[in-house]
């Protein structure tokens, strides 16, 4: 029976590895970038970890394995004990809170929003893990029986809801993997026995069997890792009790994620879903190399990728003033813990990555985070260095190739009134939760974010509204696919340009063409022809930080010989909009700035402001203002729109 049932599970492995397709379409990056370090050396923490792991320790009588050892509780405990590491004791704290509040919190059930069981998996286990984790700590009863509690409760689901939404499965995997692990000894059988048995039936077979909504395995997005990293967690941590199973996910796993790490990575670790996707499938990531290495004593060589070992320094200078971060694509503006920099940090020998994280535990955004079940994987890498002398960073301007290029300025990393945040975006529309977006820009000065991206919208508001004369709803990139047709995913309600009142091209791309960098001027020129070819033969624009002083955005336009160019110029931002008749007064929290515009062939500019309010299936954007202006390139002709914004009158 037992070959049998091997036969049975390579099988349904070689049917996943040959004939499931993904549904969505990927894009595949050239070569090149700009040469920049990888954020670190690769030091000692790399060392002799990427061949193949021995899987020899992974018995009954090694648990706890996965992660944090018992040789890692001691170090932690040291430190902690000690008293000399603040930040390491923030961390720690942050983790006992929410496992205090879980211990009266109401019983998990399984409901189903949409199509999605993802709010129940992601509360069992950040409350499994944070309880598993407070009871390793602090040896208290109470945090043990709270997380048996939800184990128990979760393994006796009817299903894990993979089949329909498969990172519902995968997170629950994680979950219930770490505690199953952690508290392994203190599991009696008929509670070691459920889990391993809802971890091979409502995720292993699902994974093996190609029982999915979506094939992961050959989807280069956020749901690569956040599967892979679900499932390597609970294959680690069961392993012995079903090795052929365990192993088949682990190589699976292993093959899968060195395919898509390129496309997700290089060449400069700049995420293409952007800063809030990067902190859900780089956390998956850092936690399925941190289970691989800490069990079978490698990473398999998945995080030896150029762009991997970068995307530290990318997702630091994505952070920008008052809390807030560069949120191209499906992100929310608000700035967050990031704890996958904790393992990056110690992986790549780089304390610099940390910086902005250290501000985060000061000011309560660690408290506020919705997602306790990294941290105790933080924590463990935090006390492996000194926390209390991470360096700001040196360097004012970081840009990136790739699918989604972007640059990003800092002019002193003080956040306070003399620190400015400028971030620019190229790239294209048409790639996983991807806007229209190319050619737009954030800028952060004085207390106020003068221009701004909306976001993301609530997928359950819109992912089912069908609405005929559209080629495919709001998850298709087609030209004509409803996405678009949302505020807050079109060019128009965006910080960049429109030409004759059209749509991007979905499939154009905009490479960033030049980096600037001096010590008078910060910034980028980005060739948008392709974006913009349907409706006029050549678009470049300029965005530049001048004197750490004015925002200063500069469009050249080239009408066609037979086709006029009207332009739009659109700036989304949370000053409230005042046009006069030469100039639009930006009226912000703390000051005011000028907006001017000039054109180098004389073309006519109207100053303009337009409304934030969409369709009524469309989310409010209360705070938020749009200004501008209209101009007329005639046919055959062309004319270079200069725009400054500044404090100067």
């Amino acid at each position: 029976m037992k070959l049998l049932k091997r036969a049975i599970w390579i099988v349904a492995l070689l049917c996943v590895l040959g004939s499931c397709s993904d549904d969505k379409t990927t894009y595949k990056p050239g070569s090149g970038g700009t040469e920049q370090g990888d954020g670190g050396d690769d030091g000692p923490n790399q060392g002799g970890s990427s061949g193949p792991g021995d899987y020899s320790n992974l018995t009954a009588s090694n648990h706890p394995r996965v992660i944090m050892t018992e040789a890692d509780v001691a170090a932690i405990r040291a430190k902690l004990d000690a008293g000399t590491d603040a930040n390491l004791k923030a961390l720690h704290d942050c983790i006992i809170t929410y496992a205090n509040e879980t211990l009266t919190a109401y019983d998990l059930v399984y409901k189903i929003e949409g199509k999605r069981l993802l709010d129940v998996s992601t509360e069992a286990a950040n409350r499994i893990i944070s309880c598993s984790y407070a009871y390793r700590l602090t040896g208290e009863d109470r945090y043990l029986k709270q997380a048996i509690k939800d184990m128990k409760t979760v393994c006796a689901f009817k299903d894990w809801n993979s089949a329909t939404h498969f990172l519902d499965g995968a997170e629950m995997a994680h979950g219930v993997g770490i505690g199953y692990d952690w508290l392994y000894n203190e599991l009696d059988d008929a509670t070691k026995k459920s889990a391993e048995k809802a971890i091979q039936d409502y995720a292993f077979y699902c994974a093996l069997n190609g029982k999915w909504n979506l094939n992961f395995y050959k989807s280069a997005t956020n749901w690569n890792q956040v599967c892979n990293g679900g499932l390597v967690v609970a294959a680690m941590a069961i392993y012995e009790t079903c090795p052929d199973e365990a192993q088949l996910i682990i190589d699976k796993a292993i093959e899968s994620n060195a395919t898509v790490m390129p496309e997700m990575y290089n060449p400069d670790g700049n995420y293409p879903e952007g800063y809030g996707y990067w902190g859900y499938g780089t956390a998956f990531q850092c936690i399925m190399l941190a289970a691989m290495e800490s069990c079978t004593g490698t990473d398999n060589g998945l995080a030896s990728e150029p762009g991997f070992k970068k995307t530290g320094k990318w997702i630091l200078f994505m952070e920008g003033m008052n809390k807030e971060a560069f949120n191209y694509c499906d992100s929310a503006p608000s700035s967050v813990a990031c704890p996958p920099l904790w393992y990056l940090a110690y992986k790549f020998n780089d304390p610099s990555l940390l910086y902005c994280e250290l501000m985060k535990l000061e000011d309560g955004r660690y408290t506020a985070s919705d997602e306790l079940k990294y941290l105790p994987t933080a924590v463990v890498y935090a006390s492996k260095f000194d926390l209390n002398s991470v360096p700001a960073p040196s360097d004012k301007l970081w840009s990136g190739n790739g699918i989604n290029p972007v640059v990003l300025v800092h002019s002193d990393w003080s956040f306070s009134n003399t620190d400015k945040f400028l971030g620019i975006k190229a790239g294209r529309a048409n790639y996983s939760h991807g806007h229209m977006d190319v050619g737009s820009f954030v800028y952060d000065a004085y207390g106020t974010r003068w221009s701004a991206d909306l976001g993301l919208q609530s997928y359950g508001t819109i992912e089912n509204v069908t609405l005929p004369g559209y080629s495919g709803g709001f998850g298709s990139y087609d030209q004509g696919a409803f996405r678009w047709a949302v505020f807050r995913y079109n060019n128009y309600n965006h910080s960049t340009i429109t030409v004759n009142d059209a749509l991007h091209k979905a499939s154009g791309r905009a490479e960033i063409t030049s980096v600037i960098n001096s010590e008078t001027s910060r910034g980028a020129v980005i060739d948008m022809t392709d974006i913009l070819d349907d409706e006029c033969e050549k678009a470049t624009r300029t965005i530049t930080l001048d004197n750490d002083t004015d925002l200063v955005v500069k469009d050249e336009i080239k009408a066609y010989y037979n086709k006029a160019a009207k332009v739009r110029w659109t700036m989304v931002t949370k000053a409230l909009p005042v046009v006069e008749s030469n100039r639009i007064i930006l009226q912000g929290t703390n000051k005011n700035l000028y907006l001017t515009v000039t054109s180098k062939n004389g073309s006519k500019i109207t100053l303009k402001t337009w409304s934030t309010i969409g369709e009524s299936y469309d989310a409010s954007n209360a705070g938020y203002y749009e200004a501008g202006f209209e101009a007329h390139v005639t046919s055959g002709q062309s004319d270079t729109f200069t725009v400054k914004v500044s404090p100067n009158e």
